[in-house]
């Protein structure tokens, strides 16, 4: 294929640059001018989001062995290697498969569909490639001793801080020009659109804008008003400003401005947050506590704005762990004694009062998060095993049940039976099928085994065959000795001492005498004698195991088994929970094929939200577990606890009547970035 011949060939490229010391980093030092932006670039902004999302989701996952190949690779070299320079690196890999798939001239929706497979199945798995690089770099010498502390460590604390400018606050990544032109442009089309003045444009052209640290001045006075009121916009914000600036003006008689993209950044850190108090899927408590940290997001992107273009960033990812951590809030809990409610309420706290909450300050707000996080995943995850392991459990007694009842029923119903051995099927010897199923399953030789006993079982107390006669009372024999094997399975130590295995010898001696009565008839008087002395020694050998069961029997000797009941009803209900029962008086009808297929697509792990239905409210829950004897659903809240269990029919009825539905379990600052960015390309394709 095209496309792959594309991406092998430009990973050779990189090779063989990486081997002759010419960097394959993509040459971006052109100047940017914005006069020459057309309408294409709002997409390749889209892209290039997406792209960095991924990229960054994959190296926060890989670090240590991301360093540690680009240790390796710089001693084969003999040089350094760095991110850029690394042909394995993320980003030079989706970097070349978007090289490739550029000449098809695919549609942005197109494209960004195409790299969200490609994430699924492509990077998402693409860990193991770097840990058998460096595998096979150690095994061939090279660098075989690198450890924890090969991996280079990145400033830290106030002197870090203080080697920064306010530009970059904090870390060495300094924002993309590019990326910061490409959003000025789009929150034009924005302004355009909403009607919004930007405080950029105010005053002279020529005045001389605020730099960014008086900015930050500003906005740590406006802190207090944060405090007293959470719902602060941003047109109060920017009153807030223009009053500074206004103040200024009367005491210095100095005209001043902000900076465009200073002002920009407000106006898509306001953007960003409406996304997020907007959306449904997201809980009111947190959506609480994210209103809060508005402002101290606004301090560190004004601070440093590679916020945008650089996933790994602790703001970010401190908001990304705040929305995995509260994926199991429902709006009903009582969160007033949820540690990590007071945790992340403590921490906005301290947020809000921390004037200068730098990138640094941000990632130690992530670390103690993240820890916590740990620490609860452990405990939660102890209860999610139990819960599996005992719905696993009662769902192999049920498939064991079922299967029996099953077996059994079919052998029997239709049947003209000695009540004796219908009631030694169903009372005992369903325990050993129901024992073997469990122990060995369903498709197993001892299943099976067990399965034909009782068939010989009945064969054994019905009367046989002319042909069969001779043979019939070594067939007996045989069936006691397998009825004996089956009880020990159930804890019987000496089978053949029980009462009920001398009864059972008695009915089929009895219904071998009845046999060769009615054979005798057909006979001479004197080969009639010979027949029955011949039949009484071939039943009375075989039963001189079960001699001392006999003896043990009352002193009126064998009861009489011969009574027979015609067997026209099943003997052994099929298990059904009562919740199996309501659900399938709603499942009237075969569900469509999307919600199958939706249902199909589930895995362990994913969260979701019941709808309320009757009484009970809304909540959220985790599928823990898809039971493969059983094909249940089970899902439990955040604590580890079931809370409901689905056949996979009741699912797509569910899902249909939209009463479930999936939540989305990406981060939460990219999609709101995603979707800012596709709100103002379409703002700005339709003003042009």
């Amino acid at each position: 294929m095209p496309c792959e011949k594309s991406c092998c060939d430009g990973l050779e490229r990189q090779f063989a640059s990486l081997q002759s010391g010419r960097s394959s980093a993509p040459q971006n030092g052109q100047p940017f001018d914005v006069d020459t932006l057309s309408l294409v670039q709002p997409d390749e902004l889209e892209q290039t989001v997406a792209l960095d999302g991924m990229v960054g989701r994959v190296n926060a996952r890989n670090q240590l062995p991301l360093a540690h190949l680009a240790l390796r690779l710089g001693s084969l070299v003999g040089r350094p290697v760095d991110g850029a320079d690394n042909p394995l690196a993320p980003s030079c890999l989706v970097q070349l498969f978007s090289d490739s798939c550029a000449p098809l001239g695919l549609d942005i929706k197109v494209r960004l569909i195409i790299l969200k497979m490609f994430e699924r199945h492509v990077f998402n798995s693409i860990d193991s490639l770097y840990l058998d690089a460096n595998g096979l770099l150690k095994n061939a010498g090279i660098l075989p001793d690198l450890k924890q502390d090969g991996l280079p460590v990145r400033p830290r604390g106030p002197a870090a801080a203080g080697r920064t400018s306010a530009g970059t606050a904090g870390t060495s990544e300094a924002a993309d020009p590019q990326v910061l032109t490409l959003f000025s442009e789009l929150i034009s089309s924005w302004r355009h659109a909403s009607g919004d003045v930007a405080l950029s444009a105010l005053g002279a052209p020529s005045a001389p804008p605020v730099r960014s640290d008086e900015l930050l001045d500003m906005l740590n006075s406006f802190a207090d008003r944060q405090h007293a009121g959470p719902n602060t916009t941003l047109h109060d914000l920017r009153g807030h400003i223009n009053r500074q600036l206004s103040e200024q003006l009367r005491q210095t008689g100095e005209v001043r401005k902000l900076d465009r993209v200073d002002d920009d950044v407000i106006s898509l850190v306001s953007m960003l947050f409406d996304f997020v108090l907007d959306d449904a899927q997201l809980p009111a408590a947190l959506k609480a506590l994210i209103a809060r940290m508005q402002l101290p997001i606004l301090r560190v992107a004004i601070a440093d704005k590679s916020l945008f273009n650089r996933a790994s960033h602790p703001a970010r990812r401190l908001l990304n762990e705040l929305a995995r951590a509260t994926m199991g809030w429902s709006d009903h809990d009582d969160l007033r004694r949820d540690q990590l409610h007071s945790l992340l309420e403590r921490m906005v706290d301290r947020l809000l009062g921390e004037q200068q909450a730098d990138t640094a300050f941000f990632e130690q707000m992530h670390e103690e998060l993240a820890g916590f996080v740990r620490i609860e995943q452990r405990r939660a995850e102890r209860l999610e095993q139990r819960t599996r392991d005992a719905e696993e459990g009662r769902a192999r007694v049920d498939a064991a049940r079922h299967q029996t009842a099953q077996a059994l029923n079919t052998l029997l119903l239709g049947r003209t039976l000695p009540v004796f051995a219908v009631d030694l099927l169903r009372d005992t010897w369903s325990q050993v099928l129901q024992m073997v199923y469990l122990r060995e399953g369903g498709n197993s030789t001892a299943w099976r085994e067990a399965v034909d006993t009782a068939e010989r079982l009945v064969q054994s107390v019905e009367l046989p065959a002319a042909a069969e006669l001779a043979q019939r009372p070594a067939f007996n024999a045989s069936v006691c000795r397998a009825l004996c094997d089956g009880l020990r399975l159930i804890g019987e130590e000496h089978p053949q001492d029980l009462p009920s295995m001398a009864q059972l010898q008695a009915l089929q001696g009895s219904v071998l005498q009845r046999a060769a009565r009615a054979q005798a008839t057909r006979l001479p008087s004197r080969e009639r004698a010979a027949d029955e002395d011949a039949v009484t020694g071939a039943v009375q050998e075989p039963a001189a195991p079960y001699q001392a069961a006999a003896e043990a029997l009352p002193d009126d000797g064998i009861p009489v088994l011969t009574e027979t009941v015609l067997v026209d009803e099943t003997l052994l209900p099929m298990p059904a929970s009562d919740e199996q029962d309501e659900q399938d008086e709603l499942v009237d009808d075969l569900p469509g094929t999307a919600a199958i297929s939706w249902v199909e697509s589930l895995h362990a792990g994913s969260w979701f939200e019941l709808a309320a239905i009757a009484e009970q409210p809304a909540q959220r829950c985790k599928l823990a577990a898809i039971i493969s004897f059983s094909g249940k659903y089970i899902f439990i809240n955040r604590a580890g606890m079931k809370v409901a269990e689905f056949t996979s029919a009741a699912l797509a009825h569910h899902y249909e009547r939209q009463l479930i539905r999936l939540l989305a379990d990406d981060q939460l600052f990219d999609r709101a970035l995603e979707s800012v960015i596709g709100n103002l390309r379409q703002l700005r394709t339709r003003r042009d």
